[in-house]
This record gives C-alpha cells, sequence and structure tokens, in this order.
C-alpha cells in the first residue's frame, strides 16, 4: 500500500474519530444548555444529568486524540515528501472565519429561539447539532493544517552551504 493510500486511511479514522468526538461534545453542550433555559425560563426544578457531562468529557478527548493524531501524520508526511502540495494561507484562514462566523451566529440565533418559546424542549435538534459539527469540523481541519504548516520543524533541515 502506498504511504499516500495510508495516510488518507489513517487522517480518515481521525477524522471519523474527531466527528464523533465533536457530535458528543456538541450534544452535549446544547442539552447542557437547554436544561439551563428551562430552569431560567420555566423555573423548573431540573439537574444535568451525569452521563451528560461524562459524554462531553469523553467526546472532549475523541477530539484531541484525533486531532493531535492528525497533526502528528500529516507532519510525518510531509517530512517523508517536502514537495507535497498545500493549500494556501489564505484559504485556510477563511475555511476558519467563515464557518467561525456562522457557528457564532446560529448559536445566538438559536438562543433567542428557544427563549421565545413557551416550553423548552429537553432534547437537542440533531439538524442543529450535526450543524454545529460540520462547521466546526471545517474549522479544526484548517487549523490542522495551518498548525503543521507553521509549527517549527515539520520539514526536514535543509543543507546549509559551509561558510568560511
Amino acid at each position: 500500500m502506498s504511504t499516500t493510500r495510508s495516510l488518507l486511511r489513517r487522517v480518515g479514522g481521525a477524522l471519523a474519530a474527531g466527528v464523533v468526538g465533536l457530535t458528543m461534545v456538541v450534544w452535549a453542550l446544547e442539552r447542557t444548555s437547554l436544561i439551563n433555559f428551562a430552569m431560567v425560563i420555566e423555573g423548573a426544578d431540573v439537574s444535568t444529568p451525569m452521563r451528560v457531562y461524562v459524554t462531553m468529557f469523553v467526546g472532549l478527548a475523541l477530539v484531541n486524540l484525533s486531532t493531535f493524531y492528525a497533526v502528528r501524520q500529516w507532519s510525518d508526511y510531509l517530512r517523508e515528501h517536502p514537495g507535497t502540495a498545500q493549500l494556501p494561507v489564505w484559504f485556510l484562514v477563511i475555511l476558519i472565519v467563515l464557518p467561525g462566523a456562522a457557528l457564532i451566529t446560529s448559536v445566538a440565533t438559536h438562543a433567542g429561539y428557544i427563549r421565545g418559546l413557551d416550553s423548552v424542549p429537553m432534547d437537542p435538534n440533531p439538524g442543529f447539532v450535526g450543524f454545529q459539527v460540520i462547521m466546526s469540523a471545517l474549522i479544526i481541519v484548517a487549523l490542522v493544517l495551518l498548525g503543521v504548516r507553521w509549527a517549527p520543524g515539520y520539514k526536514r533541515p535543509q543543507a546549509r552551504p559551509a561558510t568560511d
């Protein structure tokens, strides 16, 4: 198997694990915020179950481990193949800014919508969670690519001419 296929397989696995972790984190955050809205708006006497916090912790661990694994795999690949073309920095910055703005706007709009409801739902909306996961994944992928590019030592040292 070629090293490129191997890289794609490993990074694809890291992406899948990262998306699962992001889904766990976003679902837990959304569930926690809905419970808090219910306490504030309706005066309900509910508390966030411990399993929601455990889900959030496990999701954060998955996201972090898969992100660091992807950084390591991509940097190793670039060290072995220094001529590999990379996405331009301006494109990666746009890939961070636009989904970030969409994510912030959607969270603010969603909070306003929830505050306007007569009764707060206790279950997160799967579509909203999916949107947040996709936007967050785009941001993290761009950060991985930028992080490896700007990290010191990701390329092999170049031979320097001898000085007298």
